[in-house]
Protein backbone atom coordinates (compact mmCIF):
# COMPACT_ATOMS: atom_id res chain seq x y z
CA UNK A 1 0.00 0.00 0.00
CA UNK A 2 1.07 3.27 -1.17
CA UNK A 3 0.90 5.38 2.32
CA UNK A 4 1.28 8.72 0.72
CA UNK A 5 -2.08 10.51 1.43
CA UNK A 6 -3.27 7.45 2.99
CA UNK A 7 -5.68 7.94 6.31
CA UNK A 8 -5.09 5.69 8.99
CA UNK A 9 -7.62 5.77 11.98
CA UNK A 10 -6.29 4.58 14.99
CA UNK A 11 -8.77 3.47 18.30
CA UNK A 12 -6.82 4.42 21.51
CA UNK A 13 -4.65 7.25 22.78
CA UNK A 14 -2.48 5.34 25.30
CA UNK A 15 1.06 4.92 24.52
CA UNK A 16 0.38 2.10 22.03
CA UNK A 17 -2.11 3.67 20.43
CA UNK A 18 0.20 7.06 20.22
CA UNK A 19 3.38 5.03 19.38
CA UNK A 20 1.50 3.18 16.57
CA UNK A 21 0.44 6.47 15.31
CA UNK A 22 3.86 8.26 15.17
CA UNK A 23 5.65 5.24 13.62
CA UNK A 24 2.28 5.69 10.63
CA UNK A 25 3.00 9.23 10.57
CA UNK A 26 6.67 9.06 10.14
CA UNK A 27 5.91 6.64 6.75
CA UNK A 28 3.82 9.30 5.60
CA UNK A 29 0.05 8.31 7.20
CA UNK A 30 -2.37 11.22 7.72
CA UNK A 31 -3.18 10.12 10.96
CA UNK A 32 -6.35 9.94 13.13
CA UNK A 33 -6.54 9.17 16.50
CA UNK A 34 -10.20 8.73 18.30
CA UNK A 35 -9.84 8.40 22.33
CA UNK A 36 -13.02 8.16 24.77
CA UNK A 37 -11.51 9.55 27.44
CA UNK A 38 -10.67 13.79 27.62
CA UNK A 39 -7.42 13.32 26.72
CA UNK A 40 -4.33 10.67 26.18
CA UNK A 41 -2.92 8.22 28.04
CA UNK A 42 -6.06 8.34 31.12
CA UNK A 43 -6.27 4.26 31.04
CA UNK A 44 -3.03 2.00 31.69
CA UNK A 45 -0.93 4.27 30.34
CA UNK A 46 -1.77 6.66 33.00
CA UNK A 47 0.59 6.31 35.86
CA UNK A 48 2.20 2.72 35.82
CA UNK A 49 5.23 1.80 36.87
CA UNK A 50 7.31 3.71 34.63
CA UNK A 51 10.52 0.45 34.23
CA UNK A 52 11.87 0.53 30.41
CA UNK A 53 13.52 -3.08 30.92
CA UNK A 54 14.11 -4.60 27.64
CA UNK A 55 16.17 -8.08 28.47
CA UNK A 56 12.75 -9.47 30.42
CA UNK A 57 11.04 -12.85 30.08
CA UNK A 58 7.66 -14.05 29.66
CA UNK A 59 4.86 -14.19 32.84
CA UNK A 60 4.56 -18.26 32.34
CA UNK A 61 7.50 -20.38 32.77
CA UNK A 62 8.17 -23.88 34.45
CA UNK A 63 8.85 -21.98 37.96
CA UNK A 64 5.38 -20.01 37.84
CA UNK A 65 3.43 -23.79 37.23
CA UNK A 66 5.74 -25.48 39.90
CA UNK A 67 4.53 -22.74 42.31
CA UNK A 68 0.72 -22.83 41.54
CA UNK A 69 -0.38 -25.05 44.49
CA UNK A 70 1.54 -22.96 46.71
CA UNK A 71 -0.05 -19.84 45.26
CA UNK A 72 -3.70 -20.91 45.55
CA UNK A 73 -3.08 -21.96 48.93
CA UNK A 74 -1.71 -17.88 49.58
CA UNK A 75 -4.18 -15.91 47.59
CA UNK A 76 -2.89 -12.67 49.31
CA UNK A 77 0.58 -13.34 47.10
CA UNK A 78 -2.02 -11.74 44.25
CA UNK A 79 -0.64 -14.62 42.28
CA UNK A 80 -1.61 -13.61 38.39
CA UNK A 81 -3.46 -17.03 37.69
CA UNK A 82 -4.66 -17.95 41.29
CA UNK A 83 -7.83 -15.80 40.82
CA UNK A 84 -8.55 -16.66 37.19
CA UNK A 85 -9.00 -20.10 37.93
CA UNK A 86 -11.47 -19.36 40.11
CA UNK A 87 -13.94 -17.98 37.87
CA UNK A 88 -15.25 -19.54 35.08
CA UNK A 89 -15.15 -17.17 32.68
CA UNK A 90 -11.30 -16.83 32.81
CA UNK A 91 -10.66 -20.80 32.35
CA UNK A 92 -9.93 -20.66 28.67
CA UNK A 93 -7.74 -17.85 29.86
CA UNK A 94 -5.97 -20.07 32.55
CA UNK A 95 -5.85 -22.88 30.34
CA UNK A 96 -4.29 -21.23 27.71
CA UNK A 97 -1.58 -19.58 30.04
CA UNK A 98 -0.45 -23.04 31.42
CA UNK A 99 0.21 -24.31 28.32
CA UNK A 100 2.76 -21.30 27.97
CA UNK A 101 4.82 -22.75 31.01
CA UNK A 102 6.68 -25.77 29.17
CA UNK A 103 10.21 -24.37 28.90
CA UNK A 104 10.24 -24.31 25.43
CA UNK A 105 7.17 -22.01 25.52
CA UNK A 106 8.66 -19.77 27.82
CA UNK A 107 11.73 -19.37 26.29
CA UNK A 108 9.98 -18.88 22.98
CA UNK A 109 7.83 -16.17 24.36
CA UNK A 110 10.66 -14.52 26.28
CA UNK A 111 12.95 -14.13 23.00
CA UNK A 112 10.09 -12.57 21.05
CA UNK A 113 9.43 -10.33 23.98
CA UNK A 114 13.17 -9.64 24.28
CA UNK A 115 13.29 -8.61 20.60
CA UNK A 116 10.20 -6.28 20.86
CA UNK A 117 11.30 -4.68 23.62
CA UNK A 118 15.06 -3.61 22.37
CA UNK A 119 13.34 -2.46 19.26
CA UNK A 120 11.23 0.03 21.52
CA UNK A 121 14.65 0.81 22.84
CA UNK A 122 16.12 1.66 19.30
CA UNK A 123 13.04 3.68 18.60
CA UNK A 124 12.78 5.60 21.96
CA UNK A 125 16.75 6.73 22.03
CA UNK A 126 16.30 8.04 18.31
CA UNK A 127 12.83 9.99 19.17
CA UNK A 128 14.13 11.54 21.92
CA UNK A 129 16.98 13.00 19.91
CA UNK A 130 15.13 14.27 17.09
CA UNK A 131 12.00 15.71 19.11
CA UNK A 132 13.68 16.99 22.45
CA UNK A 133 10.90 15.20 24.27
CA UNK A 134 11.18 15.34 28.00
CA UNK A 135 9.45 12.64 30.28
CA UNK A 136 11.78 12.21 32.95
CA UNK A 137 13.83 9.90 31.30
CA UNK A 138 16.62 8.24 33.41
CA UNK A 139 19.17 5.53 32.49
CA UNK A 140 21.12 4.61 35.65
CA UNK A 141 19.39 1.51 35.80
CA UNK A 142 17.39 -1.05 38.12
CA UNK A 143 17.77 -3.17 41.12
CA UNK A 144 15.80 -6.63 41.81
CA UNK A 145 15.78 -7.11 45.45
CA UNK A 146 15.71 -11.28 46.47
CA UNK A 147 14.76 -11.48 50.25
CA UNK A 148 16.58 -15.07 50.48
CA UNK A 149 19.62 -17.11 49.53
CA UNK A 150 17.43 -19.58 47.22
CA UNK A 151 16.12 -16.92 45.72
CA UNK A 152 19.72 -15.38 44.68
CA UNK A 153 20.24 -19.13 43.24
CA UNK A 154 17.24 -18.86 41.05
CA UNK A 155 18.04 -14.86 39.82
CA UNK A 156 21.06 -16.32 38.68
CA UNK A 157 19.48 -19.16 36.17
CA UNK A 158 17.26 -16.25 34.98
CA UNK A 159 20.21 -13.94 34.95
CA UNK A 160 22.65 -16.35 32.96
CA UNK A 161 19.62 -16.80 30.51
CA UNK A 162 19.10 -12.87 29.86
CA UNK A 163 22.93 -12.43 29.39
CA UNK A 164 23.19 -15.25 26.63
CA UNK A 165 20.33 -12.94 24.66
CA UNK A 166 21.47 -9.83 25.07
CA UNK A 167 21.14 -8.42 28.85
CA UNK A 168 23.30 -7.23 31.52
CA UNK A 169 22.14 -8.74 34.52
CA UNK A 170 24.75 -9.65 37.27
CA UNK A 171 23.74 -10.65 40.71
CA UNK A 172 24.80 -9.30 43.40
CA UNK A 173 24.90 -9.45 47.17
CA UNK A 174 23.46 -7.04 50.29
CA UNK A 175 26.32 -5.07 50.45
CA UNK A 176 26.77 -4.46 46.95
CA UNK A 177 22.58 -3.86 46.53
CA UNK A 178 23.18 -0.46 49.77
CA UNK A 179 26.49 0.84 48.16
CA UNK A 180 24.43 0.87 44.49
CA UNK A 181 21.24 2.11 46.26
CA UNK A 182 21.89 4.04 49.27
CA UNK A 183 18.35 4.72 49.96
CA UNK A 184 17.84 1.24 50.90
CA UNK A 185 20.68 1.20 53.91
CA UNK A 186 17.78 2.17 56.24
CA UNK A 187 15.48 -0.57 54.78
CA UNK A 188 13.68 -3.07 57.44
CA UNK A 189 12.76 -5.92 54.84
CA UNK A 190 15.19 -8.68 54.01
CA UNK A 191 17.32 -8.54 51.51
CA UNK A 192 19.76 -11.24 50.98
CA UNK A 193 21.05 -9.94 47.23
CA UNK A 194 19.63 -8.45 44.34
CA UNK A 195 19.76 -8.53 40.26
CA UNK A 196 21.52 -4.84 39.29
CA UNK A 197 20.16 -4.47 35.80
CA UNK A 198 22.89 -1.59 34.45
CA UNK A 199 20.72 -1.19 31.08
CA UNK A 200 17.60 -0.32 32.28
CA UNK A 201 15.98 3.00 32.34
CA UNK A 202 13.08 4.58 33.86
CA UNK A 203 10.55 7.31 32.08
CA UNK A 204 6.88 8.75 32.94
CA UNK A 205 4.75 7.20 30.37
CA UNK A 206 2.13 9.63 30.72
CA UNK A 207 4.64 12.70 30.42
CA UNK A 208 6.00 10.93 27.35
CA UNK A 209 2.33 10.34 25.76
CA UNK A 210 1.43 13.99 26.15
CA UNK A 211 4.58 14.77 24.55
CA UNK A 212 4.12 12.18 21.75
CA UNK A 213 0.64 14.04 21.27
CA UNK A 214 1.58 17.40 20.77
CA UNK A 215 4.34 15.71 18.27
CA UNK A 216 1.64 14.10 16.03
CA UNK A 217 -0.35 17.35 16.10
CA UNK A 218 2.18 20.17 15.55
CA UNK A 219 4.37 18.25 13.20
CA UNK A 220 2.25 15.55 11.37
CA UNK A 221 -0.64 17.58 11.35
CA UNK A 222 -2.70 14.15 12.85
CA UNK A 223 -5.90 14.74 14.28
CA UNK A 224 -6.95 13.65 17.57
CA UNK A 225 -10.68 13.01 18.76
CA UNK A 226 -10.94 13.02 22.14
CA UNK A 227 -14.86 11.98 24.26
CA UNK A 228 -15.43 9.88 21.22
CA UNK A 229 -16.86 6.28 22.02
CA UNK A 230 -16.60 3.81 19.26
CA UNK A 231 -19.88 2.38 18.95
CA UNK A 232 -19.61 -0.18 15.94
CA UNK A 233 -17.47 -0.66 12.91
CA UNK A 234 -18.97 -0.45 9.24
CA UNK A 235 -18.63 -3.14 6.91
CA UNK A 236 -18.34 -3.25 3.26
CA UNK A 237 -17.93 -6.76 2.08
CA UNK A 238 -14.39 -7.41 3.35
CA UNK A 239 -13.70 -4.09 4.48
CA UNK A 240 -14.16 -1.71 6.93
CA UNK A 241 -15.88 1.84 5.55
CA UNK A 242 -16.08 3.41 8.84
CA UNK A 243 -16.29 3.55 12.44
CA UNK A 244 -19.60 4.73 13.91
CA UNK A 245 -18.55 6.51 16.94
CA UNK A 246 -20.89 8.99 19.64
CA UNK A 247 -19.87 11.76 17.12
CA UNK A 248 -20.65 10.66 14.03
CA UNK A 249 -18.92 8.78 11.24
CA UNK A 250 -15.29 8.82 10.84
CA UNK A 251 -13.77 6.84 6.96
CA UNK A 252 -10.10 6.08 6.57
CA UNK A 253 -8.40 3.73 4.13
CA UNK A 254 -7.15 1.71 7.27
CA UNK A 255 -7.90 1.07 10.88
CA UNK A 256 -5.91 -0.33 13.89
CA UNK A 257 -7.09 -0.74 17.15
CA UNK A 258 -4.65 0.02 19.90
CA UNK A 259 -7.76 -0.57 22.69
CA UNK A 260 -7.43 -2.28 26.19
CA UNK A 261 -10.20 -4.49 27.77
CA UNK A 262 -13.03 -3.49 26.55
CA UNK A 263 -12.56 -2.35 22.75
CA UNK A 264 -11.59 -5.78 21.70
CA UNK A 265 -15.01 -6.83 21.87
CA UNK A 266 -15.25 -4.69 18.41
CA UNK A 267 -12.94 -7.18 16.99
CA UNK A 268 -14.90 -9.56 14.53
CA UNK A 269 -15.11 -13.63 14.99
CA UNK A 270 -13.59 -13.53 11.32
CA UNK A 271 -10.25 -12.69 13.20
CA UNK A 272 -8.38 -15.98 13.44
CA UNK A 273 -5.70 -15.00 15.56
CA UNK A 274 -7.98 -13.26 18.22
CA UNK A 275 -6.60 -14.73 21.89
CA UNK A 276 -8.42 -14.40 24.81
CA UNK A 277 -7.45 -11.08 27.17
CA UNK A 278 -8.10 -10.80 31.05
CA UNK A 279 -7.63 -7.48 32.76
CA UNK A 280 -4.95 -7.62 35.74
CA UNK A 281 -5.68 -4.76 37.84
CA UNK A 282 -2.79 -2.61 39.17
CA UNK A 283 -2.32 0.23 41.53
CA UNK A 284 -0.15 3.21 41.81
CA UNK A 285 0.73 5.30 44.62
CA UNK A 286 2.75 8.89 44.04
CA UNK A 287 4.13 10.77 46.24
CA UNK A 288 6.59 13.92 46.89
CA UNK A 289 9.99 12.88 46.92
CA UNK A 290 11.85 12.64 50.12
CA UNK A 291 15.44 13.08 51.43
CA UNK A 292 16.65 10.17 50.49
CA UNK A 293 15.04 9.13 46.27
CA UNK A 294 16.49 5.92 44.88
CA UNK A 295 19.10 6.52 41.85
CA UNK A 296 17.80 3.01 40.37
CA UNK A 297 14.39 1.96 40.34
CA UNK A 298 13.38 -0.98 42.67
CA UNK A 299 11.40 -4.09 42.32
CA UNK A 300 11.32 -6.60 45.67
CA UNK A 301 10.33 -9.57 45.05
CA UNK A 302 8.96 -10.64 48.06
CA UNK A 303 6.54 -7.54 48.41
CA UNK A 304 5.95 -7.47 44.65
CA UNK A 305 6.50 -3.73 44.27
CA UNK A 306 8.20 -1.17 42.36
CA UNK A 307 9.45 1.85 43.58
CA UNK A 308 10.99 4.49 41.65
CA UNK A 309 11.79 8.20 41.22
CA UNK A 310 9.78 9.94 38.38
CA UNK A 311 11.17 13.83 38.33
CA UNK A 312 10.49 15.53 41.77
CA UNK A 313 7.96 12.34 42.48
CA UNK A 314 8.29 9.18 43.46
CA UNK A 315 6.25 5.85 42.34
CA UNK A 316 5.27 2.83 43.81
CA UNK A 317 3.37 0.14 42.04
CA UNK A 318 2.13 -2.75 42.71
CA UNK A 319 -0.73 -5.43 42.47
CA UNK A 320 -2.08 -8.05 40.04
CA UNK A 321 -5.63 -8.47 40.83
CA UNK A 322 -8.56 -9.89 38.79
CA UNK A 323 -10.90 -7.99 38.74
CA UNK A 324 -13.04 -4.93 36.64
CA UNK A 325 -14.09 -3.13 38.91
CA UNK A 326 -11.76 -0.18 39.35
CA UNK A 327 -12.58 1.47 42.37
CA UNK A 328 -9.38 1.70 44.94
CA UNK A 329 -9.45 -0.34 48.42
CA UNK A 330 -7.57 1.45 50.93
CA UNK A 331 -6.33 -1.21 52.63
CA UNK A 332 -4.28 -1.93 48.87
CA UNK A 333 -2.94 1.51 49.50
CA UNK A 334 -2.19 1.14 53.25
CA UNK A 335 -0.53 -2.22 52.56
CA UNK A 336 1.62 -0.77 49.09
CA UNK A 337 2.54 2.35 51.19
CA UNK A 338 3.75 -0.07 54.44
CA UNK A 339 5.54 -1.82 51.98
CA UNK A 340 7.75 1.01 50.20
CA UNK A 341 8.19 2.62 53.50
CA UNK A 342 9.95 0.04 55.24
CA UNK A 343 12.03 -1.17 51.78
CA UNK A 344 13.16 2.70 51.26
CA UNK A 345 12.11 4.84 54.92
CA UNK A 346 13.26 8.25 53.52
CA UNK A 347 12.52 7.79 49.72
CA UNK A 348 9.19 10.14 49.06
CA UNK A 349 7.53 11.84 51.76
CA UNK A 350 5.04 9.21 53.42
CA UNK A 351 3.18 11.68 55.52
CA UNK A 352 1.77 13.44 52.48
CA UNK A 353 -1.48 11.92 51.38
CA UNK A 354 -0.37 9.58 47.79
CA UNK A 355 -1.82 10.12 44.26
CA UNK A 356 -3.28 6.55 44.46
CA UNK A 357 -4.48 5.45 40.60
CA UNK A 358 -5.70 2.06 39.20
CA UNK A 359 -5.77 0.63 35.94
CA UNK A 360 -6.24 -2.89 33.83
CA UNK A 361 -3.24 -4.52 32.16
CA UNK A 362 -4.73 -6.54 28.96
CA UNK A 363 -2.87 -9.51 29.54
CA UNK A 364 -3.06 -12.43 27.04
CA UNK A 365 -2.21 -15.78 27.99
CA UNK A 366 1.54 -15.84 26.45
CA UNK A 367 2.63 -12.45 27.19
CA UNK A 368 2.42 -11.37 23.51
CA UNK A 369 0.47 -8.49 21.73
CA UNK A 370 -1.67 -9.29 18.91
CA UNK A 371 -0.28 -7.62 16.16
CA UNK A 372 -1.19 -7.78 12.47
CA UNK A 373 -4.94 -8.07 10.05
CA UNK A 374 -8.03 -8.47 11.93
CA UNK A 375 -10.48 -10.38 10.22
CA UNK A 376 -10.71 -7.32 7.72
CA UNK A 377 -8.27 -6.49 4.59
CA UNK A 378 -7.79 -2.84 6.41
CA UNK A 379 -8.44 -3.71 9.75
CA UNK A 380 -5.60 -4.40 12.11
CA UNK A 381 -5.13 -4.69 15.58
CA UNK A 382 -1.61 -3.77 18.02
CA UNK A 383 -2.79 -4.74 21.54
CA UNK A 384 -2.46 -7.41 24.68
CA UNK A 385 0.52 -5.90 25.62
CA UNK A 386 -0.38 -6.65 29.58
CA UNK A 387 2.11 -4.76 31.93
CA UNK A 388 4.57 -4.44 29.10
CA UNK A 389 3.12 -1.83 27.31
CA UNK A 390 4.97 0.72 27.64
CA UNK A 391 8.59 -1.21 27.45
CA UNK A 392 6.89 -2.76 24.19
CA UNK A 393 5.09 0.22 22.18
CA UNK A 394 7.21 1.13 20.29
CA UNK A 395 8.76 -1.88 18.93
CA UNK A 396 5.44 -3.29 18.14
CA UNK A 397 4.41 -0.01 16.12
CA UNK A 398 7.30 -1.05 14.09
CA UNK A 399 6.32 -4.52 13.74
CA UNK A 400 2.59 -3.28 13.32
CA UNK A 401 4.43 -1.26 10.27
CA UNK A 402 5.87 -4.33 8.71
CA UNK A 403 2.57 -6.31 8.63
CA UNK A 404 1.05 -3.21 7.35
CA UNK A 405 3.21 -3.40 4.27
CA UNK A 406 2.90 -7.15 3.67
Amino acid sequence: MNSRNKNAVIIGAGIVGLSSAYRLACEGYDVTLVEQESEPALGTSHANAGQLIYNFGAMGSPSFLKNLPKTLLHPSRHGVIAAALCHPKNWPWAASFIGQCSPQQWQNNSLKLIKMANRTREALHTLKEQHDIDFNWRGEGKIIIHETEADLIAAEKTAEFQRNHGGNHQVIGRNECLELEPALKESTRKIAGGTYLADAEIGDCNLFCQKLAGVLTNKFKAKIHYDVKVEAIIREKNQIAALKTSKGMIDGDIFIMCTGVNGLKLLPDSFAGKKPIIGVKGISLTYPIGNCPPNLSATDTAGKFVVARLGDQIRVAGYAIFSDNLAINPKHVSLLAKKAKALMPEAANYDEDPVAWTGLRPQTPDDLPMIGKAGFENLYINAGHGSSGWILALGSAEELLEKINE
